[in-house]
């Protein structure tokens, strides 16, 4: 994981998404792996990959744009970790 973190923080150093000034299909395939909170993912994206950070924060300011657990169905169930 942490390599595949790695590239993607880096080619997001100098994009806004990830092919170009738009958001493209690209981006949405890859961002929904990347929405689970630290007590879920043990990744604080935030600190340790800013560049992915910014871009996820970019993504929710899309119009339309819904944080993916209030968009399924039923009650979140947290880890027992």
């Amino acid at each position: 994981m942490d390599n595949a973190f790695g590239i993607v923080n880096q080619h997001l150093v100098n994009r806004a998404f990830m092919v170009g000034d738009q958001p493209t299909m690209a981006d949405f395939s890859l961002c929904g792996y990347m929405f689970y909170p630290l007590e879920e993912s043990g990744y604080d994206v935030a600190v340790s990959y800013p560049h992915i950070h910014a871009w996820l924060q970019r993504l929710r300011q899309l119009p339309g744009w819904a944080s993916p657990y209030d968009m399924l169905p039923g009650e979140r169930i947290l880890p027992k970790w």
